[in-house]
């Protein structure tokens, strides 16, 4: 069984505490909090009735949704029950002998590799530089390195990846025979085009990984997929990914969430304003130390030995811990940007809880 230690298991921790899960505010996933798209919700309740038949099982007015969405080719897109379906599935059909992470990172990436018994070596970004990937990462890029793993922007660290550093990874890794594996789950969130899309064409051994739980609010409904012109990894990856791995809702509400143009500007801009006034309101408490945030999270240090998510579970709000994230330890965490009103409650009770320790 998958490592369990993520985000959003605010069922589990409900069960334990004897406690109604809806009573708890969960800051641990970093899903928008302004809910699903209206648009989505109607075409599901419009179509519920298409339960009854199969998927189209080629998925083309989905695909085709997508690559518009992307602006790129309907045939390089993979389709997956969620990123973490594709993910496991990409490593799985690239068979890596030696894997490369930076970390710390979404411990996915271990995971699959673990799974089928490759080798993971770790780049350790490192605090004074505020955990940015730097160009000595090109040092760990030879012909025995068969894969590279880099989120972008970072999850937990929200910490966004030069452009021209990873065109030089890469060109590096064209070179040596690496395939590089981008999983820009988060970048939806930014204003700015910063995706690497544009590239696959260019670099054959280019992978990207996309969800549509975080910015669609789409968790339950378990999408995404993945963009490469690589063809030969495509014809591994479909050997092994089963028909019909997209039920019919799912399509239906991702083809009606892309096309829902006024959401997605409504998503950004609230992320924009809200992202500034939380990660504002946690600066000024004493014994933290607030990272930038680029995306639809911040992530924190707090000074002190203060069990910080025990001591907020007491108020009923979920944060994540970052204990188990290779290269972090107990004293970090990460908190999704949630409604006002629920950021505003995050700030008092930390504030409460560090003035009363």
């Amino acid at each position: 069984m998958a490592n369990l230690g993520h985000g959003g298991n605010v069922k589990e921790i409900a069960r334990k505490r004897g406690i109604e899960y809806y009573d708890i505010i969960d800051f641990s996933s970093n899903i928008n909090p302004l809910g699903m798209s209206d648009k989505a919700k109607q075409a599901i309740v419009d179509n519920l009735k298409e339960i009854e038949k199969y998927p189209d099982i080629t998925y083309f007015e989905l695909k085709n949704e997508i690559s518009e969405y992307e602006n790129v080719d309907i045939n390089d897109l993979i389709l997956g029950n969620g990123a973490a379906e594709v993910l496991f599935n990409a490593v799985r059909a690239l068979n890596p002998k030696r894997v490369l992470i930076p970390i710390p990172t979404f411990s996915e990436y271990k995971e699959a590799v673990e799974a089928i018994n490759a080798e993971a070596k770790f780049y350790k970004t490192i605090e004074e530089n505020n955990f940015h990937i730097k160009d000595d990462i090109l040092d760990y890029i030879d012909n025995e390195l068969d894969l590279i793993f880099i989120c972008n922007p970072n999850n937990p660290t929200g910490v966004i990846s030069d452009k021209k550093l990873l065109i030089d990874i890469l060109k590096k890794s064209k070179k040596t025979g690496t395939s590089v594996l981008i999983d820009e789950s988060f970048l939806d969130f930014i204003k700015e085009d910063m995706s690497m899309n544009s590239f696959i064409k260019e670099y054959s051994n280019l992978i990207i990984i996309k969800s549509l739980t975080k910015f669609f609010a789409l968790p339950g409904m378990r999408i995404g997929y993945a963009i490469t012109a690589n063809n030969k990894f495509k014809n591994e990856i479909n050997k092994i990914t089963p028909a019909w791995n997209i039920n019919i809702l799912a399509d239906l509400a991702t083809r009606a969430s892309l096309k829902d143009k006024k959401y997605i500007r409504k998503t950004i801009d609230y992320m924009e304003y809200q992202k500034s006034l939380l990660y504002n309101g946690l600066k000024e408490l004493n014994n933290l130390t607030v990272y930038n945030p680029s995306v639809n999270f911040i992530f924190f240090k707090i000074n002190s030995k203060i069990d910080l998510k025990s001591k907020l579970l007491e108020d009923k709000i979920l944060i994540r811990s970052c204990s188990n994230y290779e290269g972090l330890d107990e004293s970090y965490y990460r908190v999704a940007v949630k409604l006002e009103e629920e950021n505003i409650k995050l700030i008092k009770s930390i504030k409460n809880i560090l003035n009363i320790c």
